[in-house]
Order: structure tokens, then sequence, then C-alpha cells
């Protein structure tokens, strides 16, 4: 009994063993199946086929306050600048590209603009853009009419405050790239940057022109073009540049004022006709006290210096004020007498002081102190354009290209192109005009080098639908001096030596396989003129802006 109970405990053992030694293989087979049918799979990604799958929200580098140059709507690619490097690169972008304005709320990349400051990430690899943010480093001035841009300090001062540029910055018009000089003080533009330098400017709004017809009892008088901050004495032949828009012109010489409304259109010419204003010569004048700090002072009226320890009899109308002393700031003011009687105290701050008050009448006064913009730190912003600047004796400036155009120097009209003229120091408003093409103006700086300078610019465009035929003729030459001989013909050393042809801007190189590459000097990035000086002591400056 007891040896049938162990054979059956033995049985019982042993299948036992036998089972879980069954059901141990039918796992492992399993398991081997499941492995099999999966492993071809595995076996082929884990191949070096240089091919990524890409995710959403996959990246491998980022660039902190990039500078947005440049966008292909089309080949759906946005082009970069990275100050660090001084290098361009382009990504692609598509539907899995985020971006998001500074607060992180979404936007379309319809909404991007070049000039825009950002933070990025992107896949190296694919070159493809996963986000792109509004920089949080970065600041924006937007609808800027108030601003001053001085090229020979990099200095700029906008909205009240005073900034930096460098050779990097850059400028840009209708979304096109453009340079400092085709910049207007009367345009309204974007100002963008970090700290205190700036990275871009954009003209948001330009100017048009305007020109006075049958003008010829007005010249030497005065021009009011209300709302725009410009005044200026009216002469023959005069051309200045408005900003677009409706305005109020007033006009006045010799006791007579008459008023006229006009329209201004971007990069357009708009005639005004002032000969129907009747003239009724009546001078009258009114006498101006002077009461100026400090009391050694000079002061100028319409050029001219005045006494000031007497009352100031002045004609009736618009005169341009200059105030002036050793260690102290000049000021430069427009005034509008309208009474008899007025007086006008003045106050100078000192040359280590930032700012200046403008001076302001008492309550008894009739002058009319005329609006300006606000001051900057030794010189303030103007719609006028030029600058009291210093003759420099023996030297000119030559405007040597395009050829045959007009030539307008701070809206006075000074002969065809190639033509030169007397240098002086500062800040001066170049305008080119033709029949037929559109006319374009340029904002230039000139130092106070004992050298002359030589500017060449691109070539006008034609007008819409106006068809231009060149025809070969000789190149137009400045007016000499009188000369007294049997036969006059112009000094040769009146003829300003022509400006070489410029040369194309290297197109940019190809994006980088990565942000960091060997710096290269980028080409692009630097709209500002390139000036050489030769043995000739001659500063030729060579703009080749877009339009």
């Amino acid at each position: 009994m007891n040896k049938e109970k162990r054979d059956l405990k033995a049985l019982i053992t042993a299948y036992g063993r036998k089972s879980l030694w069954i059901s141990v293989t039918a796992v492992m087979t399993l398991l081997i199946a499941c492995g099999s049918s999966a492993s071809p799979s595995a076996v082929n990604n884990s191949k070096d086929t240089g091919f990524i799958v890409t995710k959403a929200g996959m990246y491998d580098s980022e660039d902190i306050d990039a500078l947005i140059v440049g966008r292909n709507e089309q080949n759906k690619t946005i082009t970069f600048y990275n100050r660090e490097v001084n290098r361009e690169y382009t990504l692609n972008y598509d539907g899995t590209s985020k971006i998001y304005d500074k607060y992180g709320t979404a936007m379309s990349m319809d909404q991007v603009e070049v000039g825009t400051i950002v933070d990025i990430t992107f896949l190296k690899t694919k070159r493809l853009l996963n986000s792109m943010q509004g920089s949080q480093n970065a600041w924006e001035l937007s609808e800027i009419k108030d601003f001053d841009i001085n090229e020979l300090d990099n200095r700029m001062y906008a909205a009240g405050s005073n900034y930096w540029f460098d050779r990097s910055i850059e400028v840009y018009a209708d979304g096109a790239e453009a340079t400092l000089m085709d910049i207007n003080p009367v345009d309204t533009i974007t100002v963008r940057g970090v700290d205190r330098m700036v990275y871009s400017v954009s003209i948001d709004e330009g100017h048009g022109y305007l020109r006075l017809k049958n003008e010829e009892y007005f010249v030497g008088g005065w021009i009011e073009i209300t709302g725009s901050k410009i005044i200026k004495t009216i002469g023959e032949d005069m051309i200045i540049a408005v900003p677009v828009g409706t305005y109020d012109v007033q006009l006045s010489n010799k006791g007579v004022e008459g008023l006229k409304t006009v329209s201004i259109d971007r990069n357009k010419e708009t005639e005004l006709d002032i000969g129907d204003i009747q003239v009724e010569e009546l001078v009258t004048y009114g006498n101006i006290i002077f009461v100026v700090e400090p009391s050694t002072a000079e002061v100028y009226i319409d050029g001219e210096a005045v006494d000031i320890t007497k009352p100031v009899s002045v004609e009736y109308g618009v005169h341009q004020l200059m105030v002036r002393a050793a260690g102290y700031q000049t000021l430069t003011q427009y005034i509008k007498v309208g009474a008899e009687n007025a007086t006008l105290e003045i106050t100078l701050e000192k040359q280590e002081d930032y700012e200046y008050t403008v001076p302001v009448a008492s309550p008894s006064v009739s002058v009319a102190v005329l609006p300006s913009p606000s001051p900057v730190p030794t010189s303030s912003p103007s719609t006028n354009i030029v600058t009291t600047g210093t003759t420099i004796s023996g030297h000119k400036i030559t405007i040597s290209a395009p050829t045959g155009v007009e030539v307008y120097l701070d809206g006075s009209y000074v002969g065809i192109a190639p033509i030169s003229f007397t240098k002086v120091s500062g800040k001066h408003e170049i305008i080119l005009r033709k029949e037929g093409y559109v006319t374009r103006s340029y904002t230039i700086a000139v130092d106070t080098e004992a050298q002359d300078e030589i500017f060449s610019f691109s070539d006008l465009v034609p007008n819409a639908g106006t068809t231009v035929i060149v025809t070969p003729t000789p190149t137009p030459t400045p007016t000499p001096e009188p000369v007294v001989s049997v036969t006059p013909t112009p000094e040769p050393a009146a003829t300003p030596a022509p400006a070489p042809t410029p040369t194309p801007t290297p197109t940019p190189a190809q994006e980088p396989e990565s942000i960091t590459p060997e710096p290269t000097q980028n080409s692009s990035a630097d709209p500002t003129p390139t000036q050489e000086t030769t043995p000739e002591a001659t500063s030729e400056v060579v703009a080749t802006p877009s339009v």
C-alpha cells in the first residue's frame, strides 16, 4: 500500500515538472515569435541611413536676439542675422513651426516683419525652424517722428532718448533693404534694438515733394507747412520734402500773407501755384525786447547780428532766430512776429548739460515761438535738414552720379550732375530730380576734414508708365566761374572727376551648417556708405540704395 502511494506521488511530481517545462517553453516561444515579428523594423531603424524622422517640438540649436533680415514666402524660408558672429543664415519653416509675439500670443508668418528681433529654436541638421518668439531683451519704438541720426558719431536720438548704432544696423523701406541716407527727417520710423544699441530702422511713412509755381514775389520770404514743423526760406526753383498727408501752407513776404492747401503723396511731386495770392505790399514792423541769459550772448535774426541792448525792429512774419555764447549750447529757433511790441526771454543751457529748454514767451508777449522738435544733446533734430556747419575753405562736395539729373542742396537748386559746391560740414539734404523719373532724396553727413568729398548715388527709376528713350549725350559739367578770355571755356579744375562705377553689393553667403561659423564680413548688413580717402585728399561715398 505504501509502495503504491509513493509511486503515485512520484508520478504526480513528474507530471507537474513536465507541465511547468511545457508552459515555460510555450511562453518563450511566444516571446520569440513576437520579437521576430518586430525585429525587421528595429533592425532597419538601427541602420545609419542619415534620415531623421522629425517631430513637432524637436530642436538642437537656439539663437537669442536674432534679427530677421529676409523672408521668402514662396520658398517658405526666413533669414536671420547673428550679430555675435556677424553672419546670416537661412532656415526653412512649415506648419510645425510655432510663431509667437513677445508676450506669447500666437502669430502667423504673414505678420512677421523684417527688422524684428526674435529668439528662435531650430533643428540644425534639417535647417528647420521650430519656434520663434519676439525677443525678451528687445525694445521697439513705433511711429517715431521725433528723431535725429548722426552718422558721424554713430548716435541716434529717438523719442526723447539717445541710442548708439554700428555698421551692422539694418534699414528697411517698404520691406526692402535701404540705407541711413534714405531716411529723411520728415519720415515716420520704427526703431528696434537691445539695451542702448539700435539693430534696425524701418521707414513706416515716407515723404513726397512740394514745388512752388509763380513764386517770384515770395522769394526771400517764408513758407510754413502747418502740422509738419517745416519752415523754410523761399528760394527760386526750390523743392521741399514733405511728409505724406494734407496740409495748410502759409506763405509770407513783405507783409503779404497767403494760405493754400496741398496733398502730398509718397515719392511723388506736387506743384503748388501761388500766383493767385493777392499782393498788396504793406510792410509792418514789431519791436522785440530780448532778455537773454547769459548777457554776453550774441543774437542773430535771419543770419544778421542784432543789438539787444535796445528794442529790435523786426518785420511781421516768420524769422530765424539764433542765440549763441561761449560755453553754452547754441539755440536755433523760428519766431513769428505779429504784434507791435513783444518781450522774449531766452536762457541758454551750459555746454556740459544734456538738454535745453525751448524758450517761451511771457504771457504778455506777442511773438509766437514756433514749435520745434524735442531737445537732444548737442543738437536738436530739425525738419529743415541743414545744420549750422563750418565752411571748409578750398574744398568741395561733388555729386558725380547719376549724371544729367537736377541736384538740390537743402531744397535749393544748384545745377545738373555732375556738380560741385562748397563743402560745409553738418547734415544736408540732397534731392535728385529728372522729368519722367521718381524723385529721390538723401540725407548726407559731411565731416570737417580738409578734403573734398564725392557722392555717387544710384540711377533714378522711371515713373510708372513712362517710356524712357536713352540717347547718347555728352556728360554735363558744372557751370564754371566767369572767365574773361577771347574764347570762354570751362577751367579743367571746375569739372569734378567722375566717380568710379559703383560695384554691386555681393550676394551674401549661403546659410551655414550652424550659427557659430568662423566670423566673416557680411556686406549686406552694412548700409553705411564706404568712404575712401585718396592721396589727393578726396573722400568718395558710393550709395546704392534700393527703391
